[in-house]
C-alpha cells in the first residue's frame, strides 16, 4: 500500500493524538524552508536550565507535571525558555497561550514523549542548542525512575511519539506478551555519533553455509548483547521497524556498516543511474541541495554502525541525521506526519541501490565482487519473476522476467469480514502465497494482444520464481479502499518461525541456487514488522527481530526480550525470511 500525501511532501494537513500533539493543520514551513530544516530559534528561546540549577546539573522538575493555568495533567509541554507547564493545544491551549504571550517562549518539550517543537517554525525541531542543552535537558529533568505509570489503554492514534518516559511499576514480565505495553517503556536516550570502530566482516561466501538462527543462549549472553533502540524523532516508529530490521539482517548489515566512510563524496543525481526498479525516487527538487549532505547511504552506515556496537545502560540512538538525509532526498517523508512503513522500506532499498552503484566503483569497494548494476540490495533483497500469460485463443505462452524485492500478498475477501474475537478468522501465509502464485484469467479489461493472433484475447497469467533472493520480504497487505476510505484488514495471518519452504513456487531449475541444494529453498525468519492500529496514517510500529538466537521486541527506545510465542502470535505487516544457504546471484 501507497500512503497518499501531496507529492511535494510538505502537506501540513495531519491527524494525530489530540491530548499530545503541537503541530496545527494548515501550517506552513516558516524557518524551515527549502534545505534549511534546522530550527534557528534555539540559542535565544532555550534558557531553561542556566540559572535553576546548581553546579551539579539540571533541575528536575516536581512530578506529575500540570498546567499551570488550569491544573490538569493532560498533554503536559515545559517552556524551555522560563520552566513554566501548560497543556497542549488540544487540551485547553495554554502552552501556545503562553508563547503568544511571550514570543521568545517558543521552544518546549513535550513531558512525555521527549519530543521538542517551536511555535515560531510550527515544527518539531531535530537539531539541538552548541552546548547539547536540550539533551541535557531530557537527560536530567526527565529521570525515568520518577515517571508515575499511566494506565491509559494504547490508543490507535498514538502520540507523536511512544511516551517514553512512562514506566511500569508491576516489574510486568507480561511485556513478552503484551507488545502494545512495550511502548510505554522508558530508556534515556542519547545522540549518535560516527564511530570508527569496525567489527570484523563476518565471511558472506556462504555459498555452503546454514543461515539459520543459532539455538537460543543462556541469560548471561542475552545481558552481554548490546541491542538497542531508536529513539522516536516524532511519529518516525515507521522508520525505526525498518533500521531494526535492517540491523538483524546479518549480511546486509555486515556489508553496509564496512563500507568505507563516503562523507565528502559527491551524488551526481543527473548523471545517477536509474534504480534496478527502473525510476528514480529522488525529484530533481533535490540538486538544489548539499548533496555531500544528503547521503543516505552514509548515513545508514552510521546507524546500522552504532546500533551494532551498542551503547551503554541502555541507551538508545538518535537518528536525526539519517532523518534529515531522507527529508532531503524524499521530500515526500518530510514532516512528522505517519507515514507507511512498507512505501518507506520500498524508498529506502531503491534510493540505497542508487547510490552505492554510483559511489562504491569510486572507491574501489566490493568485498562481495558485485559486478555490472548489481548492489548489495539486489544481491540481498532482489529476485526474479517469471510472469507467463496464455493465450486462450492460440494456446501459446508469453513470458517475461520481472525483477522484485519484496512480494505483496492479499488477504482473502472471505477472510476480511468483522467477525468477534472467538470467530475471528485465521489466514496462513502459506495460503497466500498459493494465491499469489496461482493462475488467474485476466478480466475483460486487461486482455491479452497476443503476437501470435494479432489481437486481444482473452488469457491467462501466473507467476513462478525464476530466481529466489537471499532475503525474502513479503509485505501482507493489510490496507484497502472502500468507499473513498481506506481501512485496515486486522485478520490474523498464521507464519512459520523456521523452514518456509518455497520450491512449491520456483520454476525447475531455479537460478540463484545449486542444483540439489538441500537449503536452497529453505528460509527462517528474522524480523517482522507489526501495524497497532486502525488507520495507514495513523497507529504504531513496533517490530520483532532475532539476533543470535534470542528474540526481541523494538519498540522505539525500548527494546526488550520476546517469547517465540508472542512472535507468532503478533498479526505482521512486513516479514524478512532470510535463505539458509546465501548466494550471490549472477550480474544483471
Amino acid at each position: 500500500p501507497v500512503v497518499e500525501k501531496e507529492k511535494d511532501g510538505l502537506s501540513r494537513e495531519r491527524s494525530y493524538d489530540d491530548d499530545n500533539d503541537e503541530v496545527a493543520t494548515g501550517a506552513s514551513w516558516k524557518s524551515v524552508p527549502g534545505e534549511n530544516m534546522e530550527c534557528p530559534h534555539l540559542s535565544q528561546s532555550v534558557r531553561f536550565g542556566d540559572d535553576n540549577v546548581d553546579g551539579s546539573g539540571y533541575a528536575v522538575k516536581d512530578l506529575p507535571f500540570v498546567c499551570a493555568a488550569c491544573g490538569t495533567e493532560k498533554s503536559p509541554w515545559l517552556c524551555l525558555h522560563c520552566g513554566s507547564v501548560h497543556c497542549g493545544r488540544y487540551v485547553a491551549g495554554h502552552a501556545l497561550q503562553h508563547y503568544e504571550t511571550n514570543t521568545q517562549h517558543c521552544v518546549c518539550i513535550d513531558c512525555e514523549s521527549l519530543a521538542v517543537f517551536c511555535y515560531t517554525c510550527d515544527e518539531y525541531v531535530v537539531n539541538d542548542t552548541t552546548n547539547g542543552q536540550i539533551e541535557k535537558i531530557r537527560r536530567v529533568t526527565f529521570r525515568k525512575d520518577e515517571h508515575k505509570e499511566n494506565d491509559e489503554s494504547w490508543s490507535t492514534s498514538p502520540p507523536t511519539t511512544p511516551p517514553s518516559s512512562r514506566t511500569r511499576d508491576d516489574g510486568g514480565d507480561d511485556h513478552d506478551n503484551d507488545p502494545d505495553a512495550l511502548w510505554k517503556a522508558e530508556v534515556v536516550v542519547r545522540n549518535l555519533r560516527p564511530r570508527t570502530a569496525r567489527k570484523r566482516l563476518h565471511s558472506l561466501d556462504a555459498s555452503s553455509a546454514d543461515n539459520r538462527p543459532a539455538k537460543r543462549r543462556s541469560s548471561k549472553s542475552t545481558k552481554e548483547k548490546k541491542v538497542v533502540g531508536l529513539r522516536n524523532l516524532g511519529n518516525t516508529c515507521f522508520m525505526n521497524v525498518v533500521l531494526q530490521s535492517f540491523n538483524n539482517i546479518s549480511h546486509f548489515c555486515e556489508y553496509l556498516t564496512q563500507m568505507p566512510c563516503l562523507e565528502g563524496i559527491a551524488f551526481d543525481e543527473s548523471t545517477g543511474p536509474p534504480t534496478h526498479r527502473g525510476r528514480i525516487v529522488t525529484p530533481g527538487r533535490a540538486k538544489e541541495m548539499s548533496m555531500s549532505d544528503a547521503l543516505l547511504a552514509e548515513e545508514l552506515r552510521k546507524v546500522l554502525l552504532g546500533l551494532s556496537l551498542g551503547g551503554s545502560n541502555g541507551q538508545a540512538i538518535s537518528p536525526e541525521c539519517l532523518f534529515l538525509a531522507i527529508w532531503k532526498v524524499v521530500p515526500r517523508f518530510r514532516g512528522y506526519q505517519q507515514q507507511d512503513a512498507h512505501e518507506f522500506l520500498t524508498y529506502m532499498l531503491d534510493r540505497l541501490h542508487t547510490e552505492l552503484l554510483q559511489l562504491l566503483p569510486r572507491l574501489g569497494h566490493e568485498p562481495l565482487g558485485l559486478r555490472g548494476k548489481q548492489s548489495i540490495v539486489t544481491a540481498v533483497f532482489g529476485g526474479t519473476l517469471l510472469s507467463v500469460v496464455h493465450c486462450m485463443n492460440c494456446r501459446t505462452d508469453s513470458k517475461t522476467h520481472e525483477p522484485f524485492q519484496d512480494l505483496s500478498l492479499d488477504i482473502p475477501d472471505r477472510l476480511q469480514r468483522s467477525r468477534t474475537k472467538e470467530q475471528e478468522e485465521v489466514c496462513s501465509l502459506t495460503y497466500s502465497l498459493t494465491r499469489f502464485f496461482k493462475v488467474e484469467e485476466l478480466a475483460d479489461s486487461e486482455l491479452y494482444f497476443c503476437d501470435n493472433c494479432m489481437g486481444k484475447q482473452r488469457s491467462t497469467k501466473r507467476f513462478w520464481i525464476h530466481r529466489l533472493p537471499n532475503v525474502l520480504c513479503l509485505h501482507i497487505k493489510r490496507f484497502r479502499w472502500c468507499n473513498s476510505y481506506r481501512s485496515k484488514v486486522d485478520t490474523q495471518v498464521d507464519f512459520p518461525m523456521e523452514s518456509l519452504d518455497m520450491s512449491a513456487f520456483t520454476v525447475r531449475g531455479v537460478t540463484g541456487t545449486r542444483l540439489g541444494a538441500q537449503n536452497s529453498h529453505l528460509y527462517d525468519l528474522a524480523a517482522v514488522i507489526v501495524h497497532h492500529g486502525s488507520g495507514a496514517g495513523t497507529g504504531h510500529y513496533t517490530a520483532f527481530a532475532v539476533h543470535d538466537g534470542q528474540w526481541f521486541h523494538f519498540n522505539d527506545s525500548s527494546v526488550r526480550p520476546a517469547t517465540t510465542d508472542a512472535v507468532a502470535k503478533c498479526k505482521p505487516y512486513i516479514l524478512f525470511y532470510v535463505r539458509r544457504e546465501f548466494s550471490i546471484p549472477p550480474p544483471l
